[in-house]
């Protein structure tokens, strides 16, 4: 398959952002936007897409700012370029936009794997109109502490720069993540079951590394954004949401904490919210060994809800 690589900028700031595109041959069914994870890059989603394009539609991602080649430079690998969660979600916005006016009549589904889970949420606080619908995969869950997080890294940036990258953090962002696998290949090993996938993960130096400061403060933000009930326009009551992540994802912290993600958006307004946990998987659905079953389901799911 054909992968089209193009660079954008970004109407918030001029940043240039890269995004990839994968068009089926034939006629296209519809348009899925994805949005990757922390700490990756869009190359990882290429086996997903190209599995959404052989059943027709167009695939599209962009590494997001501060990651992959959406960057100034290297160093400004996890820096946002804001501190306020904004960007990122416009950045988003603006390929939908660009998409919807080059497909008009196409049906247009949001994906958002983890950190991404939180910017397509934060999307829909304005945005739920402009899209048909939406998947929420590895969702992390709320952190009751993540005021006090914002403020730790707050006074951090006051006496270490907003490019400092801390690893205090960092381990009390993931250290837990790994407790309950028995013998861990790596400190990534809570990443996936599929110990391949973690080994490449591993090797990829655009992958796992620490955030900046200032990404950590948008990562927070994110987060208590995301489950502060004020702001939320809910245009499309009927917005079909679906839920997926793995039953041994650390992210989601347990299947009670998971299922208060789901009732929030219940709460806020949202009348078809479904949702699905694939046994013996932890965070990467995506990439485990049995991923053509999540594929599948996606593509089903996609195709039922209209």
């Amino acid at each position: 398959m054909l992968i089209e690589n193009k660079k954008i900028k970004s109407n918030q700031d001029g940043l240039e952002l890269e995004m990839s595109i994968i068009k089926p041959e034939g006629e296209i069914k519809g348009i899925v936007q994805i949005a990757h994870g922390m700490a990756e890059h869009k190359e990882r989603y290429y086996s997903f897409m190209e599995y959404l394009v052989s059943n027709g539609y167009l695939a599209i991602i962009h590494d997001h700012r501060g990651h992959g080649v959406s960057v100034k430079t290297q160093e400004d690998l996890g820096y946002f370029y804001d501190d306020k969660a904004e960007y990122i979600v416009e950045d988003m916005y603006q390929i939908t936009k660009q998409m919807k006016e080059q497909y008009p009549d196409k049906k247009l589904i949001l994906f958002g794997h983890s950190m991404g889970s939180m910017v397509v949420r934060k999307y829909i606080k304005k945005y739920d109109k402009d899209i048909d619908q939406l998947i929420v995969c590895g969702s992390p869950s709320k952190n009751p502490y993540v005021g006090l997080a914002l403020i730790m890294v707050k006074i951090l940036k006051i006496f270490k720069g907003e490019h400092h990258r801390s690893n205090l953090v960092q381990k009390l962002a993931f250290a837990s993540y790994n407790k309950k696998i028995e013998n861990p290949i790596s400190e990534n090993a809570w990443v996936c079951a599929n110990e391949e996938t973690v080994k490449e993960y591993d090797k990829d130096k655009l992958n796992g590394f620490i955030f900046t400061l200032n990404g950590f403060q948008n990562l927070f933000t994110l987060m208590k954004d995301i489950y502060t009930k004020q702001g939320w326009e809910l245009k499309k009551k009927d917005l079909p949401i679906f839920f997926i992540a793995g039953q041994d994802d650390p992210v989601i912290v347990s299947q009670k904490d998971w299922q208060k993600a789901q009732n929030f958006l219940k709460e806020i307004g949202y009348q078809n919210v479904s949702e699905k946990l694939y046994q013996g998987m932890r965070h990467e659905i995506l990439n485990e060994k049995d991923k053509k079953t999540v594929f599948e389901d996606i593509l089903k799911w996609i195709n039922t809800e209209k």
